[in-house]
C-alpha cells in the first residue's frame, strides 16, 4: 500500500508539474494565435508576407545549427549529476565556461552569415523574383541580431530545467510575446513587414532580462570564464559535434522543402506557414510540457532506478494522449470556422482558408506521433545512444530532403501534406527501432487505459465531419464582415464545445480516470462554495 501511494504521489507531482507548464504554453500559444492573426490581417498571403516566412525560416535553420535543443540534452544530465557530486557553485561555472564558449561562435557566425546571405537567395527561393529575393536577403540579415537572442536565452532555460524551475523560464517568455504582440500591433501598418522584426526582437529582450534578473535571484553567478579544471567544453561541444550531420542533414531538408513550396502558385507558402505556426503552438501546449519533465525524471532514474524508466516511458507516452485528446475534441470540430474567423480577411481569401483547414488537419493527425518520436529521440540520449539516434534521423532527413521537391511538384499542395507525413513517422520508427534493437526492456508503448480516450475521441471527429454537412449553415460561410467574424467564432464555439462536452462525457462512461477525479474535485468544489454560501 504504501508503494502504491508513493507512486501516486509521484504521478501526480509529475501530472502537476506537467500542468504548470501546460498553463503558462497555453498563454503562450493564445499570444502566439493572436500574433499570427494579427500578421494574416496586416499582410494576409502577400508577396511581403512569403519574404519574412523565409526569412524566418533561415533564421530558424541557424538556430537550429547551434544545437540548442541537442546542448540541452546532452548537458543537462551531466549539470544534475554535477551538482549532486561537486555542488552547485561547481556546476554552475561548467555551464558558464560552455556558454561563454557558444556565445563567441554565435556571434562570430552571425557575421559572416550576413555577408554570405545576398549570394545564397536564388537557391533558397527559386519561385521568387529579383524584388522578393532582395526583400528576403535584407530581412534575414536583421534577424540575425534576433538569432543571437534566441540562442542565448535557448541555452539558459537548461538551468532551469536541470533545477526543476518549471515554468518560471516560460513565463519570461510569455511576457516577451505580450510586448512583441503590442509592437507588432502599433507599428505594423507603418513599418510593414518591418514590424515583425521589431516584434521578435523585444520579445527575446524581454525573455533575456527576466531569465538573468532571476537567475540572479536564485543564487547564480555567470563567471565569465573560459575553462573550469575537471571540466572540457569540447567534450561537450564534441558530444554534440557528432549531431552537427544530423542536424545539417535536418536543415538541408528544411531548405528543400521551403525551396519546393515556392515554386507552388503565389500564397500556398505562407498558408503552409500560418498553419506550421498553429501547429507549432499547439504542438508547444501538447509535447513540450510532458517532453521537460520526462527527461529530467528519465535522467534520474537511469542513473538511480533503472528497473522503473519502462513504467515512466509508458506513463508518459499516456500523458501525451491525455493531453491530445483535449486538444483534438475541442479543436477539430470547430477548425475551419475558427480560422475564418481569426484569419479570414482582405489578403486572406476563402480559397486560403480552405487550403491552411487542410494543412492543420494534417499538422493535428499527425501530432500525437510527433511527441512519440520526440519522447523516444530523449530516451535515446539518455541511455546513450545518441549517435546511433542521430545517424538514423540523419538517413531519414537526406532522404526526405531529396524526395520532397520531387513530391511536391508532381502532387502540388497534397504532396506538402504526404511530405509532413512521411517526415514524422519515419522518425517515430528510427527512434523506436533503435531502442528496440539495443534497449528491448525499455521499449514502451501506449498503455492499455489509453484506448479509452481514442474511443472518446471518436465521437467529436466524427461531429467535425457530420454536423457540417447535416447543417450546413454551420460551416465556414466567407464573411470576412465583422458580423460575419462573430458569427463564425458563435459557431466555432458550440462545434468546440459540443465537441469536448461529446469527448469528456465519453471519457467519463468508459471509465477515463483523469476525467472522473477532475469530475470528483469540480462536485467537491461546487458543494464547498454551496455551504459557504449558506454559511454566510
Amino acid at each position: 500500500m504504501k508503494g502504491a501511494s508513493r507512486s501516486s504521489l509521484k504521478n501526480m507531482s509529475q501530472l502537476r508539474s506537467i500542468s504548470k507548464l501546460t498553463i503558462i504554453n497555453i498563454g503562450n500559444a493564445v499570444i502566439g494565435v493572436a500574433t499570427s492573426v494579427a500578421m494574416a490581417w496586416l499582410f494576409g498571403t502577400t508577396d511581403r508576407i512569403a519574404s519574412y516566412f523565409v526569412a524566418a525560416t533561415l533564421l530558424s535553420v541557424v538556430q537550429k545549427v547551434f544545437f540548442v535543443g541537442q546542448f540541452s540534452e546532452v548537458f543537462l544530465p551531466e549539470y544534475v549529476q554535477r551538482r549532486e557530486v561537486d555542488g552547485g557553485e561547481k556546476a554552475d561555472r561548467c555551464f558558464s565556461a560552455l556558454y561563454n564558449h557558444l556565445i563567441l561562435i554565435l556571434l562570430l557566425t552571425a557575421l559572416g552569415a550576413a555577408f554570405v546571405l545576398p549570394w545564397i537567395g536564388g537557391v533558397i527561393a527559386p519561385g521568387f523574383d529579383a524584388i522578393q529575393r532582395t526583400q528576403m536577403t535584407h530581412l534575414s540579415q536583421a534577424l540575425l541580431a534576433v538569432m543571437v537572442l534566441v540562442v542565448a536565452n535557448g541555452h539558459l532555460q537548461i538551468i532551469g530545467s536541470a533545477r526543476g524551475w518549471y515554468g518560471r523560464f516560460e513565463s519570461y517568455g510569455l511576457y516577451g510575446s505580450v510586448f512583441g504582440l503590442v509592437a507588432l500591433v502599433a507599428t505594423g501598418k507603418i513599418c510593414g513587414v518591418w514590424s515583425l522584426v521589431l516584434s521578435q526582437t523585444v520579445t527575446q529582450v524581454v525573455l533575456f532580462a527576466g531569465s538573468w534578473l532571476y537567475l540572479r535571484r536564485q543564487g547564480y553567478r555567470h563567471a565569465w570564464i573560459w575553462n573550469e579544471p575537471g571540466f572540457s567544453v569540447w567534450s561537450v561541444v564534441g558530444r554534440v559535434g557528432f549531431t552537427a550531420l544530423c542536424i545539417g542533414a535536418t536543415q538541408f531538408y528544411v531548405l528543400s522543402f521551403n525551396a519546393a513550396l515556392t515554386l507552388l502558385p503565389p500564397g500556398v507558402l505562407p498558408v503552409y506557414k500560418y498553419a506550421e505556426t498553429l501547429y507549432t503552438r499547439v504542438g508547444s501546449l501538447f509535447m513540450r510540457p510532458v517532453a521537460v519533465v520526462f527527461f529530467t525524471d528519465a535522467s534520474l532514474l537511469a542513473h538511480h532506478n533503472p528497473s522503473k524508466l519502462r513504467a515512466r516511458i509508458a506513463d508518459a507516452l499516456y500523458h501525451y494522449a491525455l493531453l491530445y485528446f483535449l486538444v483534438l475534441v475541442a479543436l477539430f470540430p470547430a477548425l475551419a470556422n475558427l480560422l475564418g474567423a481569426l484569419w479570414g480577411g482582405k489578403y486572406y481569401h476563402q480559397q486560403e482558408i480552405s487550403q491552411t483547414t487542410f494543412f492543420v488537419f494534417c499538422f493535428l493527425a499527425l501530432l500525437i506521433f510527433d511527441g512519440a518520436g520526440l519522447l523516444y529521440r530523449r530516451l535515446n540520449v539518455i541511455m546513450g545512444d545518441l549517435h546511433r539516434h542521430y545517424a538514423a534521423i540523419t538517413i531519414v532527413q537526406i532522404v526526405m530532403a531529396f524526395a520532397a521537391p520531387m513530391i511536391v511538384r508532381g502532387l502540388g499542395i497534397s504532396g506538402a501534406a504526404w511530405v509532413l507525413i512521411l517526415s514524422i513517422l519515419a522518425q517515430l520508427l528510427a527512434g523506436v527501432a533503435i531502442v528496440y534493437f539495443r534497449r528491448p526492456q525499455f521499449l514502451a508503448f501506449f498503455p492499455q487505459r489509453t484506448w479509452k480516450l481514442v474511443l472518446a475521441a471518436f465521437g467529436p471527429v466524427l461531429l467535425a465531419w457530420l454536423l457540417p454537412v447535416i447543417f450546413p449553415r454551420l460551416g465556414y460561410g466567407g464573411d470576412y464582415s465583422f458580423l460575419g467574424k462573430l458569427r463564425e467564432l458563435l459557431k466555432a464555439g458550440i462545434l468546440g464545445s459540443a465537441g469536448l462536452l461529446l469527448g469528456v462525457a465519453v471519457a467519463w462512461m468508459v471509465g477515463v480516470e483523469e476525467v472522473r477525479l477532475a469530475w470528483e474535485k469540480f462536485c467537491d468544489r461546487v458543494k464547498a462554495w454551496r455551504l459557504l454560501r449558506a454559511e454566510g
